[in-house]
């Protein structure tokens, strides 16, 4: 392969692969080490891609893989922390409209880092990155139907988790 093309492919994919990374993670700089991990991973083993599914789908499998593999020295080095934001992009308005968001934000990733990592991993790349039932399946190696399933039981998980962060928090504002 042209180096030009892995080029290529890193400048379109970096951006994706990394906001899986780093909402999987809740961490910037390790999901900079994890991006780095993956296109490395990427570039060995490009040769062995047998096109049986997109090439964007096989990079959040690898993607995936290095989060997984990963998983354990991170819960071992440190709880996963709660700040998830993705640097602002310099949006200006209501302070008090920003607040409100900047908290309704902080309870969805909370919420998030609160759910199994299969759960997260279904979520993430459905919501925010936008891949079908097909291709998280092949990400996560399964079937469609079992996908379909397990974000479903994600989301469910996911609501019970966040309106329990914003009772505590609403009980919290009602107490002071």
């Amino acid at each position: 392969m042209a180096m030009s093309t892995m080029e290529n492919l890193y400048r379109q994919y970096k951006g994706p692969v990394f906001r899986y990374l780093y909402r999987m993670s809740g961490d910037y700089h390790l999901a900079e080490e994890l991006t780095q991990e993956t296109f490395y991973r990427v570039l060995i083993s490009l040769k062995g891609f047998r096109g049986e599914s997109t090439l964007s789908t096989w990079l959040f499998r690898i993607a995936f893989n290095v989060y997984t593999v990963n998983l354990r020295d991170l819960r071992r080095r440190h709880n996963l922390p709660l700040d998830l934001d993705i640097p602002d992009d310099g949006r200006s308005g209501d302070p008090a409209h920003a607040l409100e968001d900047a908290e309704n934000h902080h309870l969805i990733k909370l919420a998030l880092q609160q759910l199994p990592a299969g759960y997260r991993t279904v979520i993430v790349l459905r919501a925010f990155e936008g891949l079908s039932f097909e291709e998280i399946s092949v990400v996560l190696n399964k079937s469609p139907s079992t996908t379909r399933v397990a974000l479903f039981r994600a989301r469910q998980k996911y609501r019970q988790v966040y309106n329990q962060l914003a009772k505590g928090v609403s009980d919290l504002l009602i107490t002071k």
